[in-house]
């Protein structure tokens, strides 16, 4: 039995998006296995974002009607499914969806694109953006644009999103992971946008786009959104360049373990967790 899943909102005409598409459509089957059981790095990454879903989301500050933005295969859905909330999951690859559904994680899958959400105003408490989401976004602005649009009232964001200035993104200057002028660019004005990051996919190539903290907060700002919290994600462990430590074993790794310790501390505070890696920030939209 195949499980119908709607399509609503994108054009899969558009390059950029029918590339995105086919890499997530291409990874849906390992993609848990491969990130989440088989890296240390990303294990830790999804314990610090499940950390501040729990608080919120068992905490009761959120209330019934949830958009999984980037959902993928059902991860948080599930999750948020079994705390008693309507759930939406919205992603551009038709694979994950089909997975989530056939799970029994998704009872609502809708494939479409950040930028053009299929919903009416005001109609979420919550959006909830786990997994760099935004940094697959070359348009973000208009991604939060249409995620303010649809969340209420003081309602809820809760994203993470990958940092340009820190170390590890020195590391990829270096080495030409990312384009430099657009690291020293963004080291010298605070100003990110998209620097050339580059997965490759056949003779294909998705750039992802990295922010600095000043982007991100003025990014908010602009679509009526204030900061509740923001700490970092690798923060120490950052001098582990991410290309060894995302797939180390041995030695890394009791490196890396002790060095969680430290990012626990330091991620939560001035100015260590703007070195992150990793930014997960909470936000909320203000009342008119």
């Amino acid at each position: 039995m195949d499980w119908e899943v709607e399509v609503e909102g994108d054009d899969q005409s558009s390059s950029y998006e029918s590339i995105v598409s086919t890499v997530y459509d291409e990874l849906a089957p390992v993609y848990e296995r491969v990130f989440l059981r088989l890296s240390q790095y990303y294990r830790h990454v999804y314990n610090e974002l499940y950390e501040v879903f729990r608080d919120y989301f068992d905490g009761v500050k959120i209330h019934s009607k949830v958009l999984d933005l980037g959902s993928g295969t059902g991860v948080w859905t599930m999750l948020l499914r079994k705390r008693g909330y309507h759930v939406v999951s919205l992603d551009i690859s038709r694979a994950s969806l089909i997975k989530c559904a056939r799970s029994r994680r998704c009872s609502d899958p809708v494939q479409g694109d950040a930028v053009k959400l299929p919903f009416k105003d005001g109609y979420f408490d919550a959006v909830i953006a786990y997994g760099s989401v935004f940094n697959h976004i070359v348009k973000s602005e208009d991604a939060f644009r249409e995620v303010s649009r649809v969340l209420s009232n003081g309602g809820y964001l809760l994203f993470d999103a990958d940092n340009l200035i820190c170390p590890d993104m020195a590391y990829e200057a270096l080495l030409g992971g990312v384009s430099m002028m657009g690291f020293l660019k963004g080291l010298i004005s605070g100003r990110g946008g998209h620097v050339g990051y580059w997965y490759g996919h056949g003779s294909e190539a998705i750039p992802l786009r990295f922010f600095t903290i000043k982007e991100i907060l003025s990014i908010l700002r602009s679509y009526g959104f204030e900061v509740v919290n923001l700490r970092g994600i690798h923060v120490v462990s950052n001098v582990i360049p991410s290309r060894i430590h995302q797939w180390s074993y041995g030695g890394i790794t009791k490196l890396a373990s002790v060095l969680y310790s430290l990012d626990d501390i330091l991620g939560r505070h001035v100015p260590f967790k703007y070195m992150a890696t990793t930014f997960l920030i909470i936000s909320r939209k203000l009342g008119s």
